[in-house]
């Protein structure tokens, strides 16, 4: 909701919590605060997971930066700060796209990241140059009809490997369900605001920040997708991989197996012992089998 404060007010869209009620220059006190879940969980993901295609790791921490460019935004409420953090949305969606794809639909060429990128060029334009509610508007079409795809195809890896990989059920199902809610707490606090705000009209005698809400619901449906992602990846790319439950079972990691490592080593030290006791001829055999 306007007032004034240390920023001008330049973006195109406000949101339900009062502005500059807890510091002259942080616009929207606890959207802001919120947004460090992003950053939190798409660190951590990038650091925890078994990210071992460059992939996996810019969609993680394309997530941080999505957090960063939201702090921002719902610190100042500038349309430059607003741009920092819709563009690095769609940019971390069609990242993930690509990875689904081919998850589901093969190995692809060239043309699919160029056509990405493509796409992701044209969409930072119809982002950042329109004003306004047209600039509102596209933004959501075009990240909304990215998520919309990615989901369409998450669930066709849900529905053919459910009963098979019990991870694969889990991480859709409830990643699935924690994203409906937090799409819902968003819906309501952009267009239900009156009703929510604790005021007047308000059916709350208090604003429960739906918006901040959003931001943490949002952060943990997304990055048990993104697990769901990255697993099925590596499965079909032949890597041996699987779910682990960390911090009491609350976080699922996906690893992959130490076996290729471990035979690496089985292997130098075998190498190492026949040259020791055969010499180099024994040596030189066995290097040309490996």
């Amino acid at each position: 909701m306007a007032a004034q404060g240390f920023w001008p007010y330049t973006s195109s869209i406000d949101w339900c919590e009062d502005n500059y009620t807890h510091s002259y220059f942080i616009a929207e006190f606890w959207n802001s605060i919120s947004s460090i879940s992003m950053i939190i969980f798409g660190e951590a993901g990038a650091r925890m997971n078994s990210c071992n295609s460059f992939r996996f790791r810019l969609a993680f921490r394309l997530i941080s930066v999505v957090g960063i460019g939201s702090l921002m935004f719902h610190g100042t409420l500038t349309s430059q700060m607003q741009a920092l953090d819709e563009v690095p949305m769609v940019w971390s969606a069609l990242t993930l796209l690509h990875s689904i794809i081919e998850s589901v639909f093969g190995k692809q060429g060239t043309w699919l990241p160029i056509l990405l990128i493509l796409h992701a060029i044209f969409c930072t334009l119809t982002i950042t140059i329109p004003t306004g509610a047209l600039q509102v508007t596209l933004f959501h079409i075009s990240f909304g009809s990215i998520e919309l795809v990615s989901v369409i195809l998450m669930y066709k890896i849900y529905s053919k490997k459910k009963d098979s990989h019990p991870s694969i059920k889990y991480l859709f199902e409830k990643g699935l369900l924690i994203n409906l809610a937090a799409i819902s707490t968003w819906l309501i606090d952009l267009h239900l605001c009156e009703h929510v705000n604790g005021k007047e009209h308000s059916i709350l005698p208090f604003n429960p920040q739906l918006h901040a809400i959003w931001h943490v619901l949002a952060s943990i449906g997304f990055y048990l997708l993104v697990v769901l992602i990255l697993y099925n990846w590596l499965y079909e790319n032949g890597q041996k991989c699987k779910i682990e439950w960390w911090y009491g079972g609350l976080v699922p990691v996906c690893r992959t197996s130490n076996v290729g490592n471990m035979n690496k080593k089985t292997i130098k030290g075998e190498k190492l012992l026949l040259r020791k006791k055969s010499g180099n001829r024994h040596y030189n055999k066995l290097n040309n089998i490996r």
